[in-house]
């Protein structure tokens, strides 16, 4: 989609703060590489993607199929709820971090153990193990209910904020996610689950090249093919009451753009779209990089992102380039960091 490539325009760069990264001899679980310091241009950026960001918003709204607005799963069905797991986060299946890993496909609603869950729309009851979806076969929605202890059953016809059951105990929160046509989509998208408020900024991180042996690449002297790995993260509008409440949300689209002595050499590109569809899970080793993990009680989550799987610096010239990397969330709050490079093939 067009709307979603920021248009070019004039932007202060920082100067990464130089100093060699320790070598390593495999990707690292935490950011070994020196942090760039943010650019701070996120005000005159917004000036620059006014028009980008209406045009995302207006494309959105006219998409064919788009939903109608729905209330929160749980009261007051009017006010925002805190999120503590965001659509496309990472997650892992088989206790260990790293044995099967998959897109979340939803989002995690905190409410105590207990909490009465609702209908957020009309329609027909289909029960799994472990949740509850309510069906509308005329439009192919499905809304999910994940974590709950239901008070319905197959068959069923339930009206809106007709009462579906109770959050299970031992998950404090509600996993909802919502599906058309089989398809998940983001909850969090623009004309979805209402009211949602969202003024942070997603925090671009440590910005670390890596090489194909999976090491990381002193940025002073980078040469043949490297990739772009960039820890980015949102926090939640609302903070998820404790034991959850460092918890940290992925952002929803994260772009990139090279440049020379202030002269693009690229056009933007977009790298990561978490804005609408559920990712296939043969795409997240190319998502989420080595070292990624999901947020889990007292413990935030870290989304380490191959914003570039691989560039060849040998096509370029040798000299002094700047990697931009901006991300922004659902509501178009932008976050950006640079990292100045050398390359000497």
């Amino acid at each position: 989609m067009r709307a979603r490539q920021p248009p070019e325009g004039r932007r202060r760069r920082a100067r990464h703060s130089g100093g060699s990264p320790p070598a390593v001899g495999s990707i690292p679980h935490t950011l070994r590489a020196t942090t760039p310091r943010p650019t701070h241009a996120t005000a005159q950026l917004s000036n620059v993607l006014a028009a980008s960001v209406a045009a995302a918003i207006l494309g959105v709204l006219c998409l064919p199929g788009a939903a109608d607005a729905y209330g929160w799963p749980v009261k007051p069905f009017d006010k925002p709820h805190p999120i503590r797991g965001a659509f496309d986060d990472p997650r892992f299946h088989l206790g260990a971090e790293s044995a099967l890993s998959a897109f979340h496909f939803g989002v995690d609603i905190a409410a105590p153990d207990g909490t009465p869950v609702y209908s957020v729309s009309p329609g027909y009851v289909r029960m799994h193990s472990g949740d509850v979806t309510i069906r509308r076969p005329a439009t192919g929605r499905a809304y999910g209910y994940w974590h709950v202890t239901p008070v319905v059953h197959t068959g069923e016809h339930v009206r809106l904020h007709q009462l579906l059951g109770f959050v299970a105990s031992g998950w404090g929160h509600v996993h909802f996610a919502e599906s058309v046509n089989g398809r998940y989509e983001n909850p969090l998208r623009l004309r979805a689950l209402t009211p949602f408020y969202d003024r942070t900024k997603p925090t671009v991180g440590g910005i670390t090249l890596i090489s194909t042996h999976g090491a990381t690449v002193d940025p002073q002297a980078v040469r043949g093919v490297v990739g772009v790995e960039a820890e980015i993260f949102d926090t939640p509008p609302l903070a998820p009451p404790a034991p959850w409440q460092v918890a940290r949300l992925t952002p929803a689209l994260v772009w990139w753009r090279l440049s020379q002595g202030g002269t693009p050499v690229t056009t933007w590109k977009l790298s990561i779209d978490f804005n609408r569809g559920l990712l296939p899970s043969g795409a997240y080793n190319g998502v989420y990089a080595p070292g990624t993990y999901q947020n889990k009680a007292n413990r935030p989550g870290h989304y380490l992102f191959w914003v570039l799987q691989a560039i060849d610096t040998a096509t370029l010239a040798d000299g002094v380039y700047t990697i931009d990397i901006v991300a922004a969330d659902t509501h178009y709050n932008l976050g950006e960091a640079s990292l100045d490079f050398a390359v000497v093939n």
